[in-house]
C-alpha cells in the first residue's frame, strides 16, 4: 500500500513539473493535433525575437536613391538617372538618416524610399574617413527614429539582425540574421575605424542599414563584404561581412547634425602599426604605433614626441595598432587633452637584424588637442 502511495505521489510530482516546463516555455508547446486518422502530438510553433524586431524597427528602415545627371543620346537633353542604391536608418524625428557616403557619393540627388514611397532628402553631411553620411527627408512627413545601442554591451556571438534593400526596390525590407562574429576588426588600407564583424548576409544595397540586437538597438551600420566565387588562386569567401559600431557613428552624425561636417583635433604625426613583443621587455620591441614622422610645430612635437618613438598607451589604454591610437582620437573633442605613453629606444633607426637592441625607456607626455590651423 504504501509502495502504490509513493508511486502514486512520485507520478503526480513528474506530471506537476512537466506541466511547469511547457507553462514556462510559452515559445514552444505540445498540443494534440487530429491527423491520418488518429491525434498525434505537435509542436505549436516557437515565437520569434527577430519578428518582433522586425516589426518594429522596419518603419525606420529606409531605402537611398543616388541620382546623378546623366546625358542621354535619346532625348538630347541631360536627365537625373539612378546610378546606385543603398539603404538607411532614421535616427531622429526630424527627419534625419544615417547611411554610408559611397551610397550617396557623387549624387546630384537623392531621395529616400519609405514604405513604398519616395520622398526628397538633402545631404547634411558627409565623412569620407568613416564612410558615413547623415540626410534629411525635405517632405512634411514624420518618420520613426531608431533606438541607438551601446557598443560596450556588444559581445561576440550576440544575435545580429540585419535589415536593409538589397539589389534596391526589388527586395526592400529584407531581413538577415546571422551572430556577431568578431569584434574590433581593422582593415587594412580600407578605413581608420575598427569595424564589427557578422555572417548576416550583407548584399549590394544592404550598405547604410542597420544591424540592431535583439533588444530593437541599432548596434552598427553594414558597410561592405568581402567575397569571392573562388577559382585556383583565391578562396572562396562566404559569411564575412562588416559593419561601422555605434561607438564610432554616434559622434560623427551628432557633429554632421550639428556643423554639417566633422572637425577632427590632429596629434600631428604619421604612424603605422608596428609588430613586436607583447609588452616593453629590455632587448625587444615592442609591439605599438610606430611614430615615423612628426609635423614641425604639431601638438605632438610642441609636447615632445619624435619620430621614431613607439606609442604603446593611449589614456592608459594598451594600444598595438594605429587604429587604436586613431579611433581613440577621433572621439575627442578640441580642447581635449590625451595621455601618451611612449617607450623610446635611442638610435632605433639605425638599427639592423643582427645588432642588439638596447633597452628603451617609457616617457609620459600629456597633449592638449587642436585643429590644424589649416582646417579651420
Amino acid at each position: 500500500m504504501e509502495k502504490r502511495k509513493w508511486i502514486a505521489a512520485t507520478a503526480l510530482l513528474m506530471g506537476t513539473l512537466a506541466a511547469i516546463l511547457y507553462v514556462g516555455r510559452d515559445a514552444q508547446k505540445v498540443k494534440l493535433v487530429y491527423a491520418q486518422g488518429e491525434y498525434v502530438q505537435a509542436l505549436s510553433g516557437t515565437s520569434s525575437p527577430f519578428a518582433d524586431v522586425a516589426q518594429v524597427v522596419m518603419p525606420c528602415v529606409v531605402g537611398v536613391s543616388n541620382r546623378a545627371n546623366t546625358y542621354s543620346i535619346i532625348s538630347g537633353q541631360t536627365e537625373l538617372v539612378e546610378q546606385s542604391t543603398g539603404s538607411g536608418v532614421v535616427i531622429t524625428t526630424q527627419g534625419h538618416v544615417v547611411t554610408n557616403y559611397h551610397v550617396v557619393e557623387g549624387a546630384s540627388d537623392v531621395q529616400v524610399l519609405w514604405q513604398g514611397q519616395y520622398l526628397k532628402a538633402e545631404v547634411v553631411g558627409v565623412d569620407e574617413l568613416t564612410d558615413l553620411a547623415v540626410l534629411r527627408v525635405m517632405e512634411n512627413v514624420t518618420l520613426p527614429a531608431v533606438k541607438m545601442g551601446n557598443a560596450a554591451d556588444v559581445r561576440v556571438g550576440d544575435w545580429a539582425i540585419v535589415i536593409g534593400n538589397p539589389l534596391g526596390k526589388q527586395f526592400a525590407d529584407t531581413v538577415t540574421v546571422g551572430v556577431v562574429s568578431a569584434l574590433n576588426r581593422e582593415l587594412e588600407n580600407s578605413s581608420i575605424v575598427k569595424m564589427l564583424q557578422t555572417d548576416a548576409a550583407i548584399n549590394s544595397g544592404n550598405s547604410g542599414g542597420g544591424m540592431f540586437n535583439t533588444r530593437g538597438e541599432l548596434i552598427g551600420i553594414p558597410s561592405l563584404k568581402f567575397s569571392s566565387s573562388g577559382n585556383r588562386s583565391v578562396a572562396s569567401i562566404e559569411g564575412i561581412a562588416m559593419a561601422i559600431p555605434m561607438d564610432v557613428v554616434q559622434p560623427i552624425v551628432n557633429s554632421l547634425i550639428q556643423y554639417g561636417k566633422v572637425t577632427r583635433p590632429k596629434l600631428g604625426i604619421s604612424v603605422i602599426s608596428l609588430r613586436g613583443s607583447e609588452e616593453p621587455t629590455a632587448g625587444m620591441i615592442p609591439a605599438g604605433v610606430y611614430v615615423s614622422a612628426v609635423t614641425e610645430g604639431g601638438a605632438a612635437q610642441l609636447a615632445g614626441i619624435r619620430p621614431d618613438d613607439i606609442i604603446i598607451r593611449v589614456d592608459g589604454e594598451r594600444v598595438t595598432l594605429h587604429t587604436d591610437l586613431t579611433n581613440h582620437i577621433a572621439m575627442k573633442q578640441p580642447g581635449d587633452s590625451v595621455a601618451l605613453t611612449i617607450y623610446r629606444i635611442e638610435g632605433l633607426a639605425e638599427l639592423t637584424v643582427q645588432d642588439r637592441v638596447p633597452e628603451g625607456e617609457e616617457i609620459e607626455f600629456t597633449i592638449e588637442l587642436k585643429i590644424p590651423a589649416q582646417a579651420t
